[in-house]
């Protein structure tokens, strides 16, 4: 279903539902979004929990997108992060943005950036 689609993972290289590399969770193909998307007359499925790093990816010609609005994730990914506009003529525009420049920020901030290690990424 469309929780299946959004909260897994897809990938280029894979038919099907198959468990997931990182041992949670599972990873679909191309065939399935062609599935879905025919079964319920949409033409394109947009989804957001998976970091990219140029801040968003489209894939399976133009059925998929990933959109990722957290630049520089956990401060040490060094990714882009974007904002998706679409058009009355459902035309997609990525807003793509970095982080804000340490002097952007506030000293509170800048401390907090310096310290962040988490645990997850060791």
């Amino acid at each position: 279903g469309l929780a299946d689609l959004v909260w897994a993972d897809p990938d280029a290289k894979r038919l099907g539902f198959n468990p997931s590399s990182r041992g949670a969770g599972y990873m679909y193909g191309e065939d399935v979004v062609a599935h879905f998307l025919a079964l319920n007359g949409l033409l394109h499925i947009l989804r957001a929990h998976q970091l990219c790093m140029e801040g968003y990816q489209v894939m399976f010609d133009n059925r998929l997108s990933t959109v990722w609005s957290a630049p520089n994730y956990c401060y040490r990914c060094g990714n882009m992060a974007s904002v998706l506009e679409i058009d009355s003529s459902l035309e997609f525009f990525f807003n793509v943005f970095g982080p804000a420049p340490p002097e952007a920020c506030d000293q509170e901030s800048q401390q907090f950036r310096k310290n962040a290690e988490p645990h997850y990424f060791l």
